[in-house]
């Protein structure tokens, strides 16, 4: 019996690995068939898009290894991509702060991500923010994330809010 233990040891420690690569796979391959959110490079041009096309721009300001902003993506964004939600009507985009090099930003000019998120004030992740072509926030920003079922209402509330200002400016 003694020889036997370190061979079903062995075999036990097989198995688990096994088992852990194949979930790993499996949670790759569906990962990979989500909807991407596109990352934020050129805030000159992603305005002068939504300019043309009458559109918001929703900025999920995010880190790479923030569950949070993970969880955000797969509960609210991407089952709203897929369903066609404001196609046409929205663009959005991710900004990383941690890892991700300079963006240009409304006015054309090079800075690092960070920068611009501090010159929004966001200091946590994720945030959501609703902006209008020249960057002006257009509704209010949601910081964090909680449970899925309220916040895909305040998501769309905040989202409708600033299709609307654009549509129906107010003068100044």
């Amino acid at each position: 019996m003694s020889n036997r233990a370190p061979f079903d040891s062995l075999l036990l420690s097989f198995i688990i690995c096994m088992f852990s690569l194949a979930s790993g796979l499996a949670e790759a391959e569906e990962s990979e068939s989500e909807p991407r959110i596109p990352v934020a490079t050129d805030f000159s041009v992603d305005g002068a898009t939504a300019k043309a096309q009458s559109a918001s721009i929703l900025l999920l300001v995010s880190q790479h290894y923030c569950s949070f902003c993970k969880q955000i993506k797969r509960d609210i964004l991407h089952p709203m991509i897929k369903a066609g939600d404001y196609q046409g009507q929205l663009l959005m985009r991710e900004l990383f702060i941690d890892q991700q090099p300079k963006v240009i930003d409304f006015h054309g000019k090079p800075q690092r991500s960070a920068s611009i998120s501090r010159s929004y004030g966001v200091n946590l992740t994720p945030t959501l923010l609703f902006l209008g072509p020249e960057g002006e926030e257009l509704s209010r920003r949601i910081v964090g994330y909680y449970t899925p079922e309220m916040f895909f209402y305040y998501v769309d509330e905040a989202i409708k809010e600033a299709i609307e200002k654009l549509s129906h400016p107010q003068p100044e």
